[in-house]
C-alpha cells in the first residue's frame, strides 16, 4: 500500500506585512517559512511516496483581511517554491493539492505550472496516487451554518480529502453531510479545524487533520497556557498539537512537529479593568524570567475589561515580549463543549 503524507493548514502567507524595503520580511514570517522548512525535512525523512495538502497551506488576505500585496508575497515565494521542490523530488507520485478557503486558485495553479508534473491542484476529481484512490472535494465552506446539496457530493470511493467547519458545537456542515460522506468512503481526512482528532461526530473513519505549523490562525492551540488568577509558577505546559497524518496502507499516525517557538496562552480573569492590569504585569514579569523569553508568541485572552488599548498599553511595556493578539472577553458566559476523541482537551465556540 501507498505510504502518503497529508499536511494542511500551515497558513504560510498570513503573516505577510507591508514593508517597504523589498529585502525584508517581518520576523514572524521570518520564523514561520523557518519552521516551514524544518517540518519539510522531517517528513522528507518519512519518505512518503506522496504528500496531499489538504487546503490552507498558502493564504490570500493577511491576518487584518486585507489582500496579500504582491510585492510582499514575493519576499516569501522563493523559499515556500523550493521547499515543496524538494518535497517532489523526494516522493514518487508528487503533491496533491487541495484549495482551503483561504487559498487562491490562481496561486495553486501558478504552483502546478513552476513545478510540473510534481504538483497537482486537484478540484472535485478522483486522483489514482499509487494504489489508492483518493477524490478532493472542493471546498464548500461558509460561515454561520451550511449545508452540501446531495447531487454535489461524490458518490462514494476510498479516501476523501476535505476543508469543511466540524459542527463542534459551533456552527458548521451540517452534520448529516458528514455521516453520508462517511457511509461513502474508507477514511475522510477533514482540514481548517487545526486540531487532530480522530472520529469526531461519532464517525470512526473521519479524521480532522492538525494545523501543519504555527500562524496567525492560531485556533486556540499552545503548548504552555499561563491562568491569572492561578499558579504562575507551574503553568500548564502540552506537547505540540502541529503536525501531521501519515497513511501507510490501513495504519493511520499522528506525526507531531515541535515548532521553533513557544506558543503560550495568557488568560486574565479580572473582575475590574485594574484587575486586568496587575494579572497583565503579574503573568509578564514571569515572561521576563523565562529563558526563552525572546522566543515566545503570546496570545492574551482578557476578561474584565471594555477596551483592547488597557491591555494593550501594559504588554507594550515588555519590549522582548512578542504578543501576537489580544481578544477581550467582556463578561463569561456560558459555552456548549463537545468533547472530541484525540484532543488533549475540550473546544468550546469561543475557541475556534
Amino acid at each position: 500500500m501507498s505510504r502518503i503524507a497529508i499536511l494542511s493548514d500551515a497558513h504560510l502567507l498570513i503573516q505577510a506585512e507591508r514593508f517597504r524595503d523589498e529585502n525584508y520580511r517581518s520576523p514572524r514570517g521570518e520564523i514561520s517559512l523557518k519552521n516551514f522548512s524544518q517540518v519539510i525535512r522531517q517528513v522528507i525523512a518519512e519518505k512518503p511516496e506522496a504528500v496531499i495538502l489538504a487546503g490552507d497551506m498558502f493564504d490570500e488576505r493577511e491576518k487584518g483581511g486585507e489582500w496579500i500585496a504582491d510585492s510582499e508575497a514575493a519576499k516569501y515565494w522563493p523559499t515556500i517554491r523550493n521547499e515543496l521542490k524538494r518535497l517532489t523530488e523526494c516522493t514518487k507520485y508528487g503533491i496533491y493539492a487541495l484549495r482551503g478557503n483561504h487559498d487562491s486558485a490562481p496561486v495553486l495553479k501558478e504552483l502546478q505550472d513552476y513545478l510540473g508534473d510534481g504538483f497537482c491542484f486537484v478540484r472535485d476529481e478522483e486522483k489514482e496516487i499509487g494504489d489508492q484512490h483518493v477524490y478532493f472535494m472542493e471546498t464548500r465552506y461558509r460561515q454561520g451554518n451550511y449545508r452540501i446539496p446531495d447531487e454535489d457530493l461524490p458518490q462514494e470511493g476510498e479516501l476523501l480529502i476535505i476543508h469543511e467547519t466540524i459542527p463542534w458545537g459551533i456552527p458548521g456542515l451540517e452534520e448529516e453531510v458528514f455521516q453520508e460522506l462517511g457511509k461513502r468512503f474508507s477514511l475522510l481526512f477533514n482540514g481548517h479545524m487545526h486540531h487532530y482528532a480522530q472520529g469526531p461526530l461519532d464517525i470512526p473513519n473521519l479524521y480532522s487533520l492538525p494545523a501543519l505549523i504555527p500562524s496567525q490562525e492560531l485556533k486556540n492551540n499552545f503548548t504552555v497556557k499561563y491562568q491569572w488568577p492561578g499558579d504562575l509558577d507551574h503553568p500548564e505546559v502540552k506537547n505540540s498539537p502541529f503536525g501531521y497524518l501519515i497513511l501507510d496502507g490501513h495504519e493511520i499516525s499522528f506525526q507531531r512537529y515541535t515548532p521553533i517557538q513557544n506558543i503560550v496562552n495568557v488568560r486574565i480573569e479580572g473582575k475590574t479593568p485594574r484587575d486586568v492590569v496587575a494579572g497583565i504585569n503579574e503573568v509578564y514579569s514571569r515572561l521576563m524570567e523565562r529563558e526563552d523569553r525572546d522566543n515566545l508568541w503570546i496570545w492574551v485572552s482578557a476578561q474584565g475589561v471594555t477596551f483592547k488599548d488597557t491591555v494593550q498599553k501594559e504588554t507594550n511595556k515588555y519590549s522582548q515580549i512578542n504578543t501576537m493578539n489580544i481578544e477581550i472577553k467582556a463578561r463569561k458566559e456560558p459555552t456548549t463543549h463537545a468533547e472530541l476523541k484525540g484532543l488533549e482537551k475540550m473546544i468550546s465556540l469561543s475557541d475556534l
